[in-house]
């Protein structure tokens, strides 16, 4: 995987202007399966282009989507804008406007049809936070599988949770988010995975304790949540569609 995880490199807005000899730099030449995570790939409408961009540099790659129940996260990504002081809007006004980003982000077919129409349903693989915490071990075996490496292979990493969420309600993710968008800090930011991994597990603890579990999170007005789940129902079906499978996020 890349160095750091998120390059963010096909969006315009960002990296891109950067280069393809900038984004080649990032991994290991001698790896003959190389990836990388950029959540920015899957935010329409606000980033706009990303699968036309891929195609250039990449070809025909495989692609791997995460997803998880639209309404948890919703509630995740309202918790990170709070503790990152981005969002001062209450749960309920946040939610309100069907054309905000938490809804965008949430409607999982809408993000993929681009890299469907591009790339085809066959070079992509949709793997959900519920399946990897109930099956993870088979789950993995499927994706490797599908990335043609050894599905048989394991580790012990496997089984580490970097739970966010706890620490996103407090002071230290507030500063610590906060002080590496500031200029002189950005390039450590950027080469934060860079760093030996007993340094980064040291400060990721400071920050995101692994050994708290998971935020609580808000309960949702039951008026809203049931708004929410027929405003997602359309775009989960197609996801079912386009996928041949079954969530039972909104059941």
């Amino acid at each position: 995987m890349s160095r750091p995880k998120e390059l963010n490199f096909f969006v315009a807005e960002l990296n891109w202007p950067l280069g393809a000899d900038w984004y080649g730099a990032h991994f290991d030449p001698v790896a003959r399966v190389r990836g990388e995570s950029s959540p920015h790939y899957t935010n329409r409408p606000r980033f706009a282009g990303v699968a036309e961009r891929i195609h250039s540099v990449l070809g025909e790659p495989r692609l791997i989507y995460g997803v998880r129940d639209p309404i948890d996260r919703m509630l995740s990504h309202y918790l990170h804008n709070v503790g990152g002081g981005y969002e001062e809007r209450e749960l309920t006004e946040a939610f309100a406007d069907p054309e905000s980003s938490y809804v965008a982000r949430s409607r999982y077919a809408y993000q993929l049809e681009p890299y469907v129409e591009r790339f085809g349903p066959d070079r992509i693989e949709v793997v959900s936070r519920e399946e990897l915490k109930r099956e993870r071990p088979a789950t993995m075996r499927r994706v490797f599988a599908f990335l043609e490496v050894d599905p048989e292979f394991t580790s012990e990493q496997f089984e580490r949770e970097w739970e966010t969420g706890t620490a996103k309600g407090g002071s230290r993710f507030r500063i610590m988010d906060k002080a590496v968008r500031l200029p002189g800090l950005r390039a450590l930011d950027r080469n934060f995975d860079r760093l030996p991994e007993s340094l980064r597990w040291v400060v990721e603890r400071i920050v995101h304790d692994p050994r708290a579990g998971e935020v609580e999170k808000p309960e949702l007005p039951t008026d809203l949540r049931d708004w929410l789940r027929g405003l997602f129902r359309e775009d989960v079906d197609r996801l079912e569609e386009l996928t041949g499978r079954h969530f039972d996020w909104l059941d």
